[in-house]
């Protein structure tokens, strides 16, 4: 699915005569190094990792020293990017390998430093990014001993029972570095996992004295473009044909995804077999975490629920509907397709499918549609035509629907979330970055943007709050000449470390907007408490302790912590203008945060 092997740029023969000297064994390379540190970061940087996120820490010490001395000496290493916490840094490679589709490293500092990532783990793990998280871990050999054994008080403090068991539930895989390892070796071969379908994070935990251990002269090891990477999958012929009788026949399809834009080859794929068989395309949000389908088409958002669809084609999505509630008919055919499609992270799982295609969706979408081309005669292709004009007129009806809703928060006097949004959308440009991190007006947010461009749109696909700051660093850092825009509600923007990522905004040259919904409130103990008691004391009295903070932190304060760019805003005539300042300032080198006051999801 993923353009991995595109990625792997192949280095010419003056940069490998430069950087590596080819071996005795044509698959192995020779880097020039002192200590295994060298390997380490030399196999990332051969492994197209481009950039290291890195919070300090006594025993890594030697990842500093290795990438100064490799850029000194010409040697292949990684950006160190200096992070001031360890959750914006994983959620700041999260961004970046979510939006540029290439691998990104983290290290950080023994235990502390790993339980720090928090949710940012639930986020890596849940969007299927293909990262190298590092931390160092405490040397454990006797004082004097060897080079990088223990010498200072803490390193008896800091010895960890299991360190990657911190992490083994969010990872592919998980290792410490021993001394029989081959350094670069193991560096190319966690990348290969991690970028292998369904991609997804590794960790490897690197002890001191392991890491500063002398090499012999060089490194030697195979890098992961001379590993290889799996091909990507195509479907069988016979269930490509299946699924294309079945659409062609179809009186009410309706195709369901949520992030087929991770490889952006699909988009266009599925844009072409909507078009030919005027399939209406439904997101299920929130969890459509790319650009997957442009909103601007007549095709999208009009379809069918899935109890009224008689085909149901599913690509890439983890809960198209809710089993039970408003599951496809008895007689409706569904087909599923993933380079996972039973969902094999999750073990609870209730859908059904009469196909399950365990194939990349990119391929499986240009396969249905030379078979579909086949099938089409008058009859079908008449049929197709009349539900095409009733797909374009809903949608249609459903943008004027939502646009007139907006138009009329316009004319309140306060500013709301809707308004909020609709503006939002009026002042992006077509290529820039909208990073979602709203809940209760993260909707509103996906449907003003009207993102029609891939790699224009990004949401976690995890429930983790607080992805959103670091996850807006990361893509600024990924494409630096492009608008990044985070939208998110003012609970989620407290648990992302906002400090820490508007400082590195500052430091790394990287300025992002920050548009912050200020409702004073968590929904999941105002509304969602409701919602489970609704006759309830809380309901009754109005009263919703652990729900609210009123008054809510000055959010425009924090940027001028970093010497950015701070605004508030409670009138809606002023949302806009705030809006095109914010980002003028952007624009202008200044990390900026525009916070909107707006109701609540209770109405206050």
């Amino acid at each position: 699915m993923w353009h991995g092997r595109a990625m792997l740029r192949r280095m010419d023969e003056t940069t490998l005569k430069d950087t590596a000297r080819a071996g005795a064994d044509s698959h192995w390379i020779e880097c020039p190094g002192d200590e295994w540190s060298d390997a380490l970061v030399a196999s990332m940087k051969l492994g197209g990792i481009d950039h290291l996120f890195f919070v300090s820490g006594f025993e890594l010490a030697f990842l500093p020293e290795a990438v100064v001395k490799a850029q000194a000496l010409g040697r292949p290493a990684p950006r160190l990017m200096t992070m001031m916490h360890e959750s914006v840094a994983l959620n700041a490679a999260v961004g970046y390998s979510m939006l540029t589709g290439r691998p990104a490293a983290t290290a950080v500092h023994i235990d502390v430093g790993t339980l720090h990532f928090g949710a940012a783990l639930h986020a890596a793990w849940h969007d299927r990014c293909p990262l190298l998280i590092t931390a160092g871990s405490g040397p454990r050999a006797f004082p004097g001993s060897m080079r990088g054994a223990r010498d200072m008080f803490i390193h008896w403090v800091q010895e960890s029972r299991d360190l990657g068991g911190i992490v083994r539930q969010y990872t592919k895989m998980e290792h410490r570095l021993e001394h029989q390892d081959n350094p670069g070796l193991m560096i190319s071969r966690m990348l290969q996992v991690a970028m292998s379908e369904p991609q997804g994070p590794v960790f490897l935990c690197m002890p001191r004295e392991t890491a500063m251990l002398p090499l012999p002269g060089a490194a030697r090891f195979p890098t992961l473009e001379r590993m290889g990477l799996a091909r990507p999958t195509w479907p069988d012929p016979d269930d490509a044909k299946t699924i294309a009788k079945w659409l062609v026949a179809s009186q009410n399809p309706v195709f369901f995804t949520a992030r087929i834009g991770q490889d952006p080859a699909a988009i266009p794929e599925f844009v072409r077999l909507a078009e030919l068989l005027a399939i209406p395309v439904m997101e299920s949000s929130p969890l459509a975490t790319r650009m997957n389908f442009p909103a601007t088409h007549p095709l999208y958002g009009c379809g069918p629920s899935a109890r009224d669809a008689d085909v149901v084609l599913v690509a890439d999505d983890l809960t198209p509907f809710t089993p039970g509630v408003n599951s496809p008919g008895a007689d409706a055919k569904i087909a599923w397709i993933s380079v996972d499609p039973v969902q094999s992270r999750y073990k609870t799982m209730e859908y059904r499918a009469d196909l399950w295609l365990a194939c990349t969706p990119a391929n499986a979408g240009r396969a249905i549609c030379a078979e579909a081309e086949k099938l089409l005669d008058r009859t079908s292709l008449s049929r197709i035509a009349d539900r095409r004009k009733r797909l374009e007129e809903r949608h249609r009806q459903l943008w004027a629907d939502e646009e007139s809703r907006a138009v009329a928060d316009g004319r309140l006097s306060h500013a709301t979330g809707r308004w909020t949004s609709y503006q939002l959308g009026k002042i992006l440009p077509r290529d820039a970055i909208l990073v979602n991190d709203g809940l209760s007006n993260g909707d509103f947010v996906r449907t003003y943007a009207r993102r029609d461009l891939p790699g224009t749109y990004l949401r976690t696909g995890s429930s983790a709050g607080g992805w959103g700051s670091g996850a807006a660093l990361g893509a600024k850092i990924g494409a630096p000449d492009r608008d990044v825009v985070l939208a998110s509600g003012d609970g989620f923007f407290v648990f992302g470390s906002p400090t820490a990522a508007l400082w590195g905004a500052r430091y790394h040259k990287a300025p992002f907007l920050s548009v912050i919904f200020v409702n004073q409130c968590y929904t999941t103990g105002t509304a969602g408490l409701r919602a489970s008691y609704p006759d309830g004391y809380a309901a009754r009295t109005k009263e919703y302790p652990g729900g609210t903070f009123d008054p809510a932190p000055n959010f425009a304060k924090l940027a001028e912590a970093v010497d950015g760019y701070g605004e508030n805003v409670t009138e809606a005539s002023e949302v806009g203008p705030a809006l095109e300042r914010g980002l003028r300032e952007v624009r202008n080198g200044s990390p900026a945060v525009i916070a909107v006051h707006v109701p609540g999801p209770l109405g206050s």
